[in-house]
C-alpha cells in the first residue's frame, strides 16, 4: 500500500492537485460493489463496505463509520493514513483542504447531494474542483479486475407479484404528477424492481449494471452491457424498453431537450449525470427515487415469498446451531469451517439462489465486530467457553434472509450473561412498543439502547433495515 498510496501523490504533483477524494463506491452508487470498484481498497487496504479517503500530496486521512472502528485500525497502515470517524469528514475538508485549491473527484462515485456539501463546506475557501474523466487509480491499478458481465434473467412474475409493465405505467404516473419529463433510475436495484431483472453482477445482491432512462410518456430505455441479454429476454422487453449499449448513453444525455424537466434522486445518481445536464442547462428536478417507497412496500406475493423463504432458511440456521451445541469436535472447527457448514445447510434448500452477503462468522474478540470477514490469516480456532456470532443470510428466488445469532461454546461468563440479557431486553422492549404509522425507525431506536446505557455501555452502529425481495438484503 505504501507504494501505491507514494505513487498517486507523485501523479497530483505532477497535476498540480492539492487533493484526490476516493470514496469506497461504484458508478451506481451501490452499498455493495464489483471488485472491480473496489479503489479504496487498493489504495489503503481498508475492506469495510463503507468508507473515504483524502490523498494529499504529502498526507492522508481515511474515514469509516463505527461499524468498522476496530477493522480499520487492523487493516489500514495509520503511517500512511490517519484514521476518522466518518462524521467528521467534511469538517476534516473544510480544516484541511487549503484555500484556492485544486480537489480531484471522479463525478460517478458521488452524488449531487455529497458534491452540494462539499461545495458548501469549501465556498470560502474558493477551492476548485476538477472533474475527472478517468478515475487516476483505474490508471495505475494495473491488475484491476474486469467489469462483471454475468447473464440477465427474468424474475418471473410468481415471485414478483407484479409485471414490469404495471411497474413502469406507475412510474410514469408519478412523473406527471411530479412534473418531470424523466427520471434517471441511476439505482440498481431500482431498475432490478422495475423491471423485474435480476442478474450477479454484484456478489450476493442479484443486480444488473445498468441504468435505464425513464420518460413520462413514451418507449424508456436500458443502457447496458448487450452481451447480458439473450433474445428470449430482448424480446419480453422490447415492446416497452430498449435496450442499447452503455456507449449510447452519452449521447442520449446530451440530447436531451432543454426544455425538458429531468428528476434527479440527490443521494442516488452520480454526479456526472448532473453535470453533463446543467452543462446543456436542462432543468433539474430534485425529487425521491419514486422506485423506493413502492420496492419498500411488498405486495402479496413478496410477503408470502418473505415468509416462506424466512421459513426454509431458518431450518437451516436452527440446524447450524444444533450443530455447534451437539455435534462438532470444538478443536477442529473455527470460523472459516463453520460459515462452510452453515453455507451447507442453506444451499440445498427449495429456491436458493445464493448468499444474501458475504457471511460473518466470528469468535471470541472477532464477535465484537459488527461486520467482520473471516479470512485464511484471521480465522480463529474455536474453543470452549467463548461466545461465537453468526450473521448471514439466504437469496431465494422468492424472498432475502438476514439473521443473526450469537451463543456460547460452553459456559458464559457473568459479564456475557449480563449484557446479552440487556440486548434481549432491548428486542423485547422494541417489539412491544406502540407507534404511529408515521414513525421513524429512528424515532423508537432508543428503546433498543435504553437497558444497556444504564451501564454506559451502546452499539456504535443502526438498530435495523428493511429488506430487498430477491434483492439487496439492506433496503
Amino acid at each position: 500500500m505504501d507504494n501505491r498510496v507514494k505513487i498517486l501523490q507523485k501523479y497530483l504533483i505532477k497535476k498540480s492537485w492539492d487533493a484526490f477524494i476516493i470514496p469506497r463506491a461504484d458508478e451506481y452508487l451501490s452499498e455493495y460493489i464489483a471488485p472491480y470498484a473496489e479503489r479504496l481498497k487498493w489504495i489503503s487496504g481498508f475492506s469495510g463496505s463503507a468508507g473515504i479517503a483524502i490523498i494529499f500530496p504529502e498526507k492522508a486521512a481515511i474515514f469509516t463509520d463505527g461499524r468498522y472502528k476496530l477493522q480499520i485500525q487492523k487493516e489500514v497502515n495509520n503511517r500512511l493514513f490517519s484514521i476518522h470517524n466518518i462524521r467528521d469528514y467534511y469538517e476534516y475538508i473544510k480544516n484541511h483542504i487549503p484555500e484556492n485549491s485544486t480537489i480531484a473527484i471522479d463525478p460517478w462515485l458521488f452524488s449531487k447531494n455529497t458534491i452540494d456539501k462539499i461545495k458548501k463546506k469549501l465556498f470560502d475557501k474558493k477551492v476548485k474542483i476538477h472533474f475527472q474523466d478517468k478515475n487516476p487509480i483505474d490508471l495505475f491499478w494495473k491488475d484491476q479486475p474486469q467489469r462483471p458481465l454475468s447473464k440477465a434473467f427474468l424474475q418471473t412474475i410468481n415471485y414478483a407479484g407484479e409485471d414490469f409493465v404495471s411497474k413502469i405505467k406507475k412510474i410514469k404516473k408519478e412523473l406527471v404528477k411530479r412534473n418531470c419529463d424523466y427520471f434517471l433510475v441511476t439505482s440498481l436495484d431500482s431498475i432490478a424492481w422495475i423491471l423485474n431483472l435480476r442478474g450477479s453482477d454484484i456478489d450476493n445482491t442479484p443486480v444488473n449494471l445498468a441504468y435505464f432512462i425513464l420518460p413520462a410518456s413514451g418507449k424508456t430505455t436500458l443502457y447496458t452491457d448487450l452481451k447480458k441479454f439473450n433474445k428470449p429476454i430482448i424480446s419480453k422487453l422490447s415492446p416497452y424498453v430498449e435496450i442499447k449499449g452503455y456507449k449510447f448513453l452519452y449521447k442520449r444525455v446530451s440530447n436531451i431537450s432543454s426544455t425538458s424537466v429531468v428528476g434527479i434522486d440527490d443521494n442516488r445518481t452520480p454526479y456526472w449525470f448532473v453535470k453533463e445536464l446543467i452543462k446543456n442547462n436542462v432543468k433539474l428536478k430534485s425529487i425521491d427515487d419514486p422506485c423506493n417507497i413502492r420496492k419498500a412496500i411488498k405486495n402479496r406475493v413478496e410477503l408470502k415469498g418473505a415468509k416462506n423463504a424466512n421459513l426454509r432458511d431458518g431450518v437451516s440456521v436452527t440446524k447450524f446451531l444444533y450443530w455447534l451445541k451437539n455435534k462438532i469436535n470444538i478443536e477442529k472447527e473455527n470460523e472459516i469451517s463453520a460459515s462452510n457448514k452453515l453455507y451447507e445447510f442453506r444451499k440445498n434448500n427449495e429456491l436458493f439462489f445464493s448468499l444474501s452477503f458475504d457471511s460473518i462468522s466470528a469468535f471470541g474478540k472477532h464477535a465484537a465486530l459488527p461486520h467482520y470477514r473471516a479470512t485464511k490469516k484471521s480465522n480463529s480456532q474455536f474453543s470452549n467457553d467463548s461466545i461465537y456470532l453468526t450473521d448471514s443470510g439466504g437469496q431465494y428466488f422468492d424472498g432475502t434472509t438476514d439473521i443473526t445469532r450469537t451463543i456460547i461454546l460452553g459456559s458464559a461468563s457473568d459479564e456475557q450473561k449480563d449484557r446479552f440479557t440487556r440486548v434481549l431486553k432491548g428486542h423485547i422492549a422494541l417489539a412491544s412498543t406502540i407507534f404511529s404509522k408515521k414513525t421513524r425507525g429512528s424515532e423508537i431506536d432508543y428503546v433498543a439502547r435504553k437497558s444497556l446505557q444504564e451501564i454506559n455501555c451502546d452499539f456504535d452502529h443502526g438498530t435495523g433495515h428493511g429488506i430487498g425481495s430477491f434483492l439487496g438484503v439492506h433496503e
